[in-house]
């Protein structure tokens, strides 16, 4: 008797081809579901993946979509478009940052705060300054001195160095007087402030440093491991000016 298996296991492979393209197209289309921003007479709108416009070009800027929002800028004021293309948070604020698990820095008569995606606050504007969150904390100046705030936009380490930087691998460039040094997530000095200028830790775990006049690159234990050759006295002179 003649064998239906080879036939079988032909229909069966062309039904597996069919169903995984299908997912395939459905994966690919989900993926792609998030609004493009595109130019128009120098103005900012938003198409869906199609090429349909559903925001016509009407801002002054606009954001890529972060955090599931996109920042719009016009008349000097920014807010926040949804996904959808619509205003989530009305145009009000002088200065705006994108949404970090949840929560964005926004700036309303001339002082910042932090709110949700419900545009309601976390923080209430009262900071000189303010950075996104890195790390789960973000920089905040008040009254001349910079601090740390945890995503609760509690105080996570009280404002009190001269100047301060974003969080990486866990330690921060921070400023007492006229020299940095980095932080732990405490608030507490893990390299002790000796540099005239100091900038984030990054893969490979370095930093790079200005050490009398010269840069280096440090490693987390504040040892240096290259000495980084400015390129020109006129760069020599620059930094020189700086301090």
């Amino acid at each position: 008797m003649r064998s239906f298996r080879p036939y079988y296991n032909l229909s069966f492979n062309l039904v597996s081809v069919a169903v995984l393209l299908f997912f395939s197209v459905f994966v690919a289309q989900a993926g792609d579901n998030k609004l493009q921003r595109f130019y128009e007479n120098a103005r900012v709108g938003y198409k869906d993946a199609s090429g349909k416009v559903v925001v016509p070009a009407k801002y002054y800027a606009g954001s890529e979509f972060i955090g599931g929002f996109a920042i719009v800028v016009d008349n000097g004021k920014r807010g926040f478009l949804n996904e959808k293309g619509e205003i989530a948070i009305p145009l009000q604020f002088e200065d705006a940052g994108p949404f970090v698990n949840g929560i964005a820095k926004v700036m309303l008569n001339k002082k910042y705060g932090f709110i949700n995606t419900e545009g309601k606050w976390l923080a209430e504007p009262k900071y000189d300054f303010a950075e996104d969150f890195t790390e789960g904390l973000a920089v905040v100046k008040l009254n001349g001195k910079y601090g740390y705030l945890n995503t609760s936009c509690a105080n996570a380490i009280a404002p009190a160095f001269d100047n301060a930087r974003n969080f990486s691998m866990g330690m921060a460039p921070a400023k007492k007087g006229n020299l940095w040094g980095y932080i732990d997530t405490q608030g507490n000095w893990v390299i002790e402030p000796k540099y005239q200028d100091a900038y984030g830790f990054a893969a490979p775990g370095t930093a790079r440093i200005t050490l009398n006049n010269e840069l280096f690159l440090i490693d987390t234990h504040g040892a240096i491991r290259k000495k980084i050759e400015m390129k020109s006295d006129e760069e020599k002179e620059e930094r020189r000016g700086r301090h």
